[in-house]
């Protein structure tokens, strides 16, 4: 079984990779990416990959935009979410992106091999204490800071500090070494995740929740 892991953290990868060798009943080749941009490249490059197990934080663009990057990309891999965020949106909205399962970080090794194996045999797997929403919800107008931050990556969250701050693309793009694209990525997202029409009622949202 060749898996992509693709995660900003190298001890994080290194744990996942101990686990799958241990763990499953093949052999595993293990592939690894630190940010989106390289878990494209992989999948572009590797034919043979089974499963991408990705996280949604990763630096390179937003994470659901990235989700349905991978698999047009390369549409037989199985895309597992391995994620903090419990939020059932978050959820909601990786599942609507193309993910065919969705592991939180929270549960134990056993669980991310029985959400592998289930994702390899046909099945959606959401690790069994999360919720699912029937739909995706567009935010409301009385976000509360934590549940705004559920509903961002960390660079989303840094993007949305300077907006607030009434910074442009540019001005951006240079505080956080980025490239202006990649931010203009950023505020996409934002947008939608937040359900705001525009950049000001993105950063008036931030300025009422003290992000």
């Amino acid at each position: 079984m060749k898996v992509l892991i693709a995660d900003d953290h190298a001890l994080f990868r290194e744990g996942v990779r101990m686990v799958l060798e241990n763990l499953s009943d093949e052999a595993v080749e293990a592939i690894e990416a630190s940010d989106f941009t390289q878990a494209l490249s992989a999948v572009r490059a590797d034919p043979g990959i089974d499963v991408a197990l990705i996280d949604l934080g990763m630096p390179g663009m937003d994470g659901f935009s990235a989700i349905g990057s991978i698999r047009r990309t390369a549409p037989d891999v199985y895309l597992v979410v391995v994620s903090a965020s419990e939020d059932p949106q978050t959820v909601r909205r990786a599942l609507d992106a193309g993910a065919h399962g969705y592991i939180s970080k929270s549960r134990g090794s056993a669980s991310m091999m029985e959400g592998i194996r289930s994702v390899l045999e046909g099945d959606t797997f959401v690790s069994p204490h999360l919720t699912v929403p029937d739909s995706a919800q567009a935010p409301v107008g009385d976000l509360d800071a934590d549940r705004l931050r559920d509903l961002l990556t960390p660079r989303q969250r840094d993007v949305l500090a300077m907006l607030r701050q009434g910074k442009s693309n540019k001005e951006i793009a240079r505080d956080l070494s980025l490239a202006e694209i990649t931010v203009k990525l950023h505020v996409t997202a934002i947008l939608r995740s937040l359900g705001c029409e525009n950049r000001t009622q993105a950063a008036i949202l931030a300025a009422k929740t003290g992000m």
